[in-house]
């Protein structure tokens, strides 16, 4: 089975937000950390730059998030292993069932996950004082 490459954004997330998400509804996120896990089967630089910039159209779930001035991505992974595998091995809660999962037939609850108030050890200390640039990563 071919697979897409895989990307985690990790955002931190001031204060408290409630979004919109599309079908979602409304929800609320506490402050903290979280994980977004997606894939991209082409330009996958493209994606997570698009990810990165706060002015573009809503399109999918994690952009309600992301539009938002209180969450600001600081670190990005990326993966050479299927999206649901890499999603399914993050510890935390899920804050909105179904988020980015709308096209998963793995059957995960969500492909936002909430990490908590303190800093994950996936982030280094340094990534998370600035803004990552996506052409500074590299494949794990």
């Amino acid at each position: 089975m071919d697979e897409a490459p895989t990307y985690q954004l990790y955002i931190y997330l001031r204060r408290r937000v409630r979004i919109e998400p599309g079908r979602l509804g409304a929800c609320v996120l506490p402050a903290g950390w979280y994980v977004y896990t997606g894939s991209a089967r082409r330009n996958l630089a493209a994606r997570v730059r698009r990810h990165l910039r706060r002015d573009k159209p809503r399109r999918w779930h994690i952009d309600w998030l992301l539009t938002r001035p209180e969450a600001r991505v600081l670190h990005v992974r990326l993966r050479r292993a299927a999206e649901c595998r890499v999603n399914a091995v993050v510890c935390g809660s899920i804050p909105v069932a179904g988020f980015g999962a709308s096209d998963c037939r793995a059957g995960c609850g969500s492909h936002l996950v909430y990490l908590g108030r303190a800093r994950p050890a996936a982030v280094p200390a340094i990534t998370a004082q600035r803004q990552t640039d996506p052409g500074a990563i590299a494949p794990e």
